[in-house]
């Protein structure tokens, strides 16, 4: 795992001038911009998934990055060495790492944390093939009268981060709570049109069940979207972790 402090004033100076990633309308999609940071700073070692945190307080310009990487930081500082101008090695301070566990046992209790963003494919009638992606909360609402739709938001988002843990036999979700919800505009392509959709930050306490496929869920991440800023696993104890 590693960590930075952010600069967000040189970020936010990087993303609008020098790589106009900002629109006319100032918006500005920080996980979007993270991911061209990362890849032009570390190239094929960029650490991912990775996880943005964004102070809550305009006034603060700093910021936090986690993530995972294939290498310790001092491979990763080799590389900002090599590939990262002098704004980019500004965006990123205090660039520190720490080896995770190898071996996951089986039976062991995690509370964690991840940013997600909760969507899915919604198929098209005509050739049943994947279509347009779509918030997994409106699309169970759609599919049911106002008056018989029971669960919340959480409660699906629940359903879904389950599904997602449970690939390959990873873990089990014991329980989990919706910490926040926004629904932000995002872009995956440079100069390419925006998309709305769900930010959901997801507390929760799991249980592995598979160490070598809890791992890879760790490497890999959840959910869509992880190239850009989602489905990184935090741990956390199970005691910090505020669930009902």
């Amino acid at each position: 795992m590693i960590r930075a402090d952010i600069n967000l004033p040189d970020f936010r100076h990087w993303a609008g001038g020098s790589r106009r990633l900002l629109t006319e309308g100032n918006d500005f999609d920080a996980g979007y911009a993270m991911h061209c940071l990362l890849n032009e700073s570390f190239g094929n070692l960029a650490p991912q998934p990775f996880r943005l945190i964004m102070p809550r307080d305009r006034d603060d310009h700093r910021g936090d990055l986690y993530g995972y990487a294939g290498v310790d930081a001092a491979a990763l500082h080799a590389a900002a060495g090599m590939f990262a101008d002098p704004l980019q090695k500004r965006i990123l301070t205090s660039l520190d790492g720490k080896a995770m566990p190898t071996v996951w046992q089986p039976g062991t209790r995690l509370g964690f944390e991840t940013l997600v963003r909760p969507v899915v494919r919604r198929s098209r009638r005509s050739d049943n093939l994947p279509g347009k992606e779509v918030d997994a909360f409106l699309l169970e609402a759609e599919q049911q009268l106002p008056e018989e739709m029971q669960r919340s938001r959480e409660d699906v988002y629940r359903d879904w981060l389950e599904r997602q843990l449970q690939t390959h036999g990873a873990a089990l979700l014991e329980e989990a709570r919706l910490r926040s919800f926004q629904r932000t505009r995002v872009i995956r392509k440079l100069h390419g049109p925006y998309s709305e959709g769900p930010d959901a930050v997801m507390q929760g306490v799991l249980t592995i069940t598979d160490g070598d496929s809890f791992a890879s869920l760790l490497a890999r991440g959840v959910g869509r979207h992880r190239a850009y800023g989602y489905g990184m696993i935090l741990p956390r104890p199970v005691w910090e972790v505020d669930v009902p």
